[in-house]
Formats: structure tokens, sequence, C-alpha cells
């Protein structure tokens, strides 16, 4: 196959595959946006002073670790607990912990949030999944939460979810399935919400 055969071939994948991921990405902004206004719609219920109160008290007890910022981690804990409509707080667990300090610190900021719940009548309302992102200044990245936690500069570059996208297509590509998969774990735990990874994952387990 000459060049010019190949350039065509390329383009026309390109032309097909476009919409494809243009849908993905428009269906993802969608439900992320159902996703945080249906967090806020609960905080500003149940939480004493609504969302802006939880995250100012968030803010003020959860910061990067020297020791987080000097591994270059970042990406999105998903906070999970449920707070009884008698304000009992039960059920917490962190999907995707990303350690280093963080978790111990996520913890005691749940726990510091006893008392500060209000009373319901509808178990509708006592059930929270909510997305923290721990996010480095100039480290390109997909990950979204609803809070996010600045971690500032580390003072060296981070590696990109890019650099890990073209790495996992590199091994992909030489039938290295295994270091593919390794790559695409590390996107994950940064973007555990990013349905494409997911779907990537799934396709390179098939293969």
């Amino acid at each position: 196959m000459t060049l010019k055969n190949i350039i065509a071939l390329l383009l026309i994948i390109f032309v097909f595959q476009f919409p494809i991921m243009a849908q993905h990405m428009q269906l993802g902004d969608s439900l992320n946006k159902v996703r945080n206004q249906n967090i806020r719609h609960m905080l500003d219920l149940r939480f004493r002073g609504g969302t802006g109160e939880f995250e100012r008290q968030l803010l003020a007890a959860v910061e990067y670790t020297a020791e987080a910022r000097r591994n270059c981690v970042l990406g999105v804990v998903i906070l999970s607990f449920s707070v009884g409509c008698d304000n009992e707080l039960v059920n917490f667990r962190m999907r995707n912990p990303l350690g280093h300090g963080l978790n111990e610190q996520l913890r005691s900021f749940f726990e510091s949030t006893d008392g500060n719940w209000n009373e319901c009548d509808d178990d509708r309302y006592t059930r929270f999944e909510i997305p923290v992102a721990f996010m480095l200044d100039k480290t390109q990245t997909t990950a979204r939460g609803f809070f996010t936690i600045d971690g500032g500069n580390p003072g060296y570059r981070c590696r990109s979810d890019e650099y890990y996208w073209d790495r996992m297509n590199r091994f992909r590509e030489r039938g290295r399935t295994k270091k593919a998969l390794e790559m695409i774990d590390v996107l994950i735990h940064r973007d555990p919400l990013n349905s494409k990874y997911t779907d990537v994952k799934r396709a390179l387990l098939s293969e």
C-alpha cells in the first residue's frame, strides 16, 4: 500500500469516527451536568448552609500533601456515604482512593460534618456520591469533579493524560496488551467517570 493510500485510509477512518467521538463527548457532558445538578440539589436540601458551605468546609479541611504533589498524584475520589433522615452518618467509603495522605483527610472531613445535616422525610435524599478532583497546575487531564482541590505546581512537569493514551495505543498496536492495560488503568485511576476509558479497557480485555 502506498503512502498516499495509507493517508486516504486514515482520513476515511477519521471522518467516520469523528461523529461517534463527538456524540460520546456530548453524552458524557450531559451526564456530568445532570449528576452535578443532582448533587447540588441534595446538598442544598440536606447540608446546613447548602453546597457553598459544604465546599467551604471541604477546602478548609483537605489539602494536597507534599507527598502527593511530589509523586504527581491527581485524579478523582468519589465520596460515597449515606445520611439518614435522622442525620446518622453511615456507609462511608471512597471509590478510587488516591492515597499519599489524601484519603485520611477526606475521611476526617466527612466525620467532621456530623451534626451539620438537616433532617428529612424522604429516603430518596439520603444517599450521596460526590466526586472530589485533585488537580495539579499545568498537568493536562480530563478528570473533573464536583469539587476541586488544587495542588498548585509541583515544580516539574507531570505526565499528561495524552502521554498515557499515546503509550496505550502504541502498546496495543504492537500486541502488547498487558502493557496497554497498565496505561489505561492509569487513566481510569485519574478519571474513573470517563466511560471512554472503561470502554477501551473492556475492548483490551477481549482481545
